[in-house]
């Protein structure tokens, strides 16, 4: 019986992708072992996708990626740049979506995850603490044994 594998995986970084660069490829082996690639998408990783929205609003809470801040009701939320800006960012990118530790951990840190745990429960901690001193509104939620999401919380 002949069998073809396909698969469609990520590609970034190495000698033959240049600096920054993401590809999405179609990469096909045969039964003969003849291994077939296809580009099927090229994007710029050092720029941000055009059709992501750069402000996120959702019921009072503002998140401007290209200023890198947050705030509720016009009152700036301080969030350290690096971890805890982009963890909301990333979260609130898609409302409702449960992401894993492992997942949060490799988005914004930007690593392969090794012992996240700790990592990513005190940086959702520190978001919540700073939430809770502009609104009583709980944006994220934890889904016990799988990780965290965000929701859009109507009314207070």
């Amino acid at each position: 019986m002949d069998k073809e594998k396909t698969v469609i995986f990520l590609a970034a970084g190495g000698r033959r992708y240049e600096a920054g660069m993401i590809e999405l490829v179609l990469r096909t082996t045969e039964s003969s072992g003849l291994v077939k690639e296809q580009i099927l998408a090229r994007l710029d990783g050092g720029q941000a996708l055009p059709d992501a929205d750069p402000v996120l609003e959702y019921s009072g809470l503002c998140i401007d990626s290209l200023r890198h801040q947050a705030s509720y009701q016009g009152q700036e939320i301080s969030l350290t740049e690096n971890y805890e800006f982009h963890t909301l960012a990333y979260l609130a990118s898609q409302p409702g979506r449960v992401y894993t530790k492992e997942q949060i951990y490799q988005a914004v840190w930007k690593e392969e995850p090794v012992d996240v745990s700790s990592a990513v429960f005190c940086i959702i901690r520190n978001i919540r603490q700073k939430l809770r001193e502009v609104t009583t509104k709980e944006y994220i939620q934890t889904v016990w044994g799988v990780g965290y999401k965000f929701v859009d919380v109507p009314g207070e």
